[in-house]
Formats: structure tokens, C-alpha cells, sequence
């Protein structure tokens, strides 16, 4: 198993840094929700062809959920960490200088497919943590995300609105190279696993998903979650950018600010699992997830009753994949990037599927289609999660 070279590496700092740095990188990929109208008019294309920049988004952090992160068991975390923060960086800086829907496209795929460091940093703060602690590290690691995330929508629709979404990808292209270099000077060092090799390493997702079926149905659990929270996402701009509100990318930025509500569920699931507490968890994230449906459906006549239905979604997503995560940490401790890999493909494949299904349901059924969306996959949670435990008992 790696193992860090330097010993500090779980004071308070450490943890702030490494929940800084999945903010940073997790971001970047949601940066386009809120600009979808601004990308429209700038290039001159269709409204569902700049969404399906959102899309493409997902698409391009799932590719290199699936191809990337399961390489962090194999190889030096820090030059891992800090060399997709690169490319990343650069990729959001062509990506603000692209004129055409093929660049959108393009450099919006490679941009999210170096975003993910998030997601080696958070399995490697799993390992290096002592097992009492190791879920509320998660948990931190996870609030950071999930800021990032919140964020992310809030400076977009700030920096669109009073400069332009190109500057959106430019500055956050600068900030995300300083970062590298901090990242490069305050990472532990690891030592790569001995014995494992590219190809090993990519034949043993397969072997993962076919000898534990219970990471395969906690992960489809999460996609059809994480389908909610993008159906949620992607369609407050169709929203909130028409009749009756007519927001700015600034306003929309902002009401997305309300997922800060995420950063407190992370927190408290991650300490509610460590005190074994699981099935709480998933019962009342299932259940708020179901319910936020009933004030979704009003959302364009009254705006507090969406805000509602929002938070219920957000606090019910962010606690159940921490628990979902915790869950899955426990599998093998000398596998957690590749399980990790495994999850997050899968969770991220809902997210596009979330993306693509608001797109098209906005398109031919409005705003009931997406609640109807939303609807479905939360009642597949219940029947996946429910059976999932049972399974957990007997076993």
C-alpha cells in the first residue's frame, strides 16, 4: 500500500487544504450551468445546443472518473493530483477562447476530464486516516466539494454577468495553475503500490464490480441521486431565466447559493455514519429526496416553495453519498482510488443522464417533465437502497 513520506499530514491545515483543493477542481465542472443563455447568444446557437455543454461537462468528468482515478493506486498521488490541475487549467483557458460549438465542446470535455483530483484526494484522505476518524475526514473532504460546487455557479453567473462567461474560464484557468503550484509544494509524497501495473489495475475494476455487487448498488443508488441534483441544476436556469422571473446569470448564481445547505448534510453525515448510524442516514435522505418533489412541481409560481424543494434535494443528495461513500471505503482499504473510480463513474453517469433527461424534458414537456424526472429516479433510490440493506443484514 502507498504511503505518505511526510507526517503532518492530518493536522486541521492539511484537512483545510485537501477540502480546498476538491473544491477547486470539483467546481470547475458546474461552471457552464448558469451560462447556458449567455454561451447561446455569444456564439449564436440554440439553447439546447449550449445545454448540452452541461452534458458534456458530466461526460467529459465521468471519462476521467473511469480512466484517470483508479490510476491513483498505482501511481505518485501528488504528480497525479498536480498534473491533472494542469491540464485542467489549460483546458479552461482555450476553452475561454473558443468561438465555435466544436471548441465549446471540446475544450469543455478536456477541462472536466483533468477536474477530477477531487475524487483521488478524497479516497487517499480515507487511507491515511485513522479508522475513527476516517468518515468525518470524508465528510470535510466532501463539504469542501460540495462549497466548490456552490460556488462555482455564484462566481460564473457573477463574472458572466459583469465581464463574460469567456472570463469565467479564463480566471478560474489562472487560479487553478496557482493552486497546482501550492498543491505541488504542500502534498505528501507517496510511493506507488508494488506488484500492480496500468493494465492490472484497469482489469481489477472489472473484477470490483463483478465480486461486490453491493458497491455496483450503492453506486447506482448515488447516479440516480446525483440525477436528481443535475435535473435540479440544470433546468433552475430554464426557470429562473424565463416568464415569470427573467433572472440574470448573477441572479442565478446566487439562488444556486442556496446548496450551501450541502456543506452542513456532508458534515453531519459524515459523523452520523461514523457512529454507525447508516440506516438513519439513508432513511431520511431517501425520504427528502422523495418529498422535494411536491415543492419542485410549484416552482414557477412561487420561488420560496422551490428555494424549499431545493434544499431538500441538495441536504438529502450530499448526506446519502457520503454515506454511500463510507460504505464502499470499507471493501478493501489497499483499493479505495479504484473503488472510488467505480462509484464515481457510475454516480456521474447519472448526473449526465440528469443533464441530458432536464435538456429534453424541458424541451417537449416543460417544467412537469422535469419534476416527473426527478419523480422516477428518486422511487428507483428507495427500491435500490431498500434492497441493498437487506442484502447488508443477511450478509
Amino acid at each position: 500500500m502507498s504511503s505518505p513520506t511526510a507526517t503532518p499530514v492530518l493536522s486541521p491545515q492539511f484537512v483545510l487544504l485537501m477540502a480546498l483543493a476538491c473544491g477547486l477542481c470539483a467546481g470547475s465542472a458546474y461552471f457552464n450551468q448558469p451560462l447556458i443563455y449567455s454561451i447561446e447568444k455569444s456564439l449564436g446557437i440554440s439553447t439546447s445546443q449550449s445545454g448540452f455543454a452541461v452534458v458534456v461537462a458530466q461526460i467529459g468528468y465521468g471519462l476521467g472518473l473511469m480512466l484517470l482515478v483508479p490510476l491513483g493506486d498505482l501511481l505518485n498521488k501528488r504528480k497525479l493530483i498536480v498534473s491533472l490541475m494542469v491540464f485542467a487549467a489549460i483546458s479552461q483557458i482555450l476553452l475561454s477562447l473558443s468561438t465555435s460549438l466544436s471548441g465549446l465542446y471540446f475544450f469543455t470535455l478536456c477541462a472536466t476530464f483533468g477536474a477530477i483530483s477531487a475524487q483521488v484526494l478524497i479516497p487517499f484522505a480515507s487511507t491515511i486516516s485513522p479508522p475513527e476518524s476516517s468518515a468525518a475526514i470524508v465528510g470535510k473532504l466532501m463539504s469542501g466539494l460540495v462549497m466548490g460546487i456552490i460556488l462555482s455557479r455564484t462566481f460564473a453567473g457573477f463574472v458572466s454577468t459583469y465581464w463574460s462567461w469567456e472570463g469565467v474560464y479564463l480566471s478560474s484557468g489562472i487560479l487553478t495553475l496557482g493552486f497546482a503550484l501550492l498543491m505541488w509544494h504542500k502534498l505528501p509524497n507517496t510511493e506507488p503500490q508494488s506488484g500492480l501495473t496500468v493494465m492490472g489495475i484497469y482489469r481489477s475494476l472489472f473484477k470490483l464490480a463483478q465480486h461486490h455487487p453491493h458497491l455496483i448498488r450503492r453506486a447506482c443508488a448515488g447516479a440516480l441521486g446525483f440525477g436528481i441534483l443535475s435535473m435540479v441544476f440544470t433546468s433552475m436556469t430554464f426557470v429562473l431565466g424565463s416568464a415569470p422571473y427573467h433572472f440574470s446569470d448573477f441572479e442565478i448564481g446566487l439562488f444556486g447559493l442556496l446548496g450551501v445547505i450541502g456543506i452542513y448534510s456532508a458534515s453531519w453525515s459524515g459523523k452520523t455514519v461514523g457512529q454507525g448510524k447508516e440506516n438513519l442516514v439513508a432513511t431520511l435522505c431517501i425520504s427528502l429526496m422523495l418529498l422535494s418533489c411536491i415543492p419542485l412541481f410549484f416552482a414557477q409560481q412561487n420561488i420560496v416553495v422551490y428555494a424549499i424543494g431545493v434544499l431538500m434535494s441538495y441536504f438529502g443528495l450530499t448526506a446519502f453519498h457520503v454515506l454511500n461513500q463510507n460504505l464502499v471505503y470499507r471493501i478493501d482499504i489497499k483499493a479505495r482510488s479504484r473503488i472510488n473510480a467505480v462509484y464515481m463513474t457510475i454516480y456521474f453517469s447519472g448526473a449526465a443522464i440528469g443533464s441530458l433527461g432536464a435538456v429534453y424534458a424541458w424541451e417537449h414537456f416543460e417544467w412537469i417533465g422535469c419534476v416527473a424526472l426527478g419523480l422516477v429516479f428518486a422511487l428507483g433510490i428507495l427500491v435500490i437502497d431498500r434492497f441493498d440493506f437487506k442484502k447488508m443484514k443477511q450478509a
